[in-house]
């Protein structure tokens, strides 16, 4: 069992931009693992979805200052989204491919979950409410 938790319930990007170890994004620390709890997969890995968010949200702002129609409106995301970014997006071509892109991504980092830290195992849990 994890030892520290964060027993509030959270979309998945409030999680990944608002949870960190020392004052760096979970992604960032190189000694911890990353692991999820969930029912249904997600459409992207966990590091896969902080490349997008890294590429779409300035570091360290508050939600207030940050355009959060590129982690909640998929018709914006579709519109707006430079898919050569990251490697992950640079397939997304035609306008089907990146409309689908969109709607996953939203799906993804709109589920709720909650978090574990383990500073011991070094180890941060996503736990998806599915």
């Amino acid at each position: 069992m994890l030892q520290e938790g964060i027993n509030d319930i959270m979309k998945l990007y409030q999680a990944l931009t608002q949870v960190t170890i020392a004052d760096t994004m979970i992604d960032d620390v190189a000694d911890y693992q990353v692991h999820t709890v969930l029912r249904t997969p997600l459409h992207f890995t966990p590091r896969q979805i902080y490349h997008y968010i890294d590429a779409v949200l300035k570091p360290g702002a508050r939600h207030d200052e940050n355009n959060l129609r590129f982690v909640t409106d998929a018709s914006f995301i579709a519109m707006h989204y430079d898919y050569q970014q990251t490697d992950f997006t640079a397939h997304a071509k035609t306008f089907d491919d990146k409309v689908t892109f969109a709607h996953q991504i939203v799906t993804d980092l709109n589920r709720h979950c909650s978090v574990n830290v383990d500073p011991e195992k070094k180890i941060f849990q996503i736990i998806f409410v599915d």
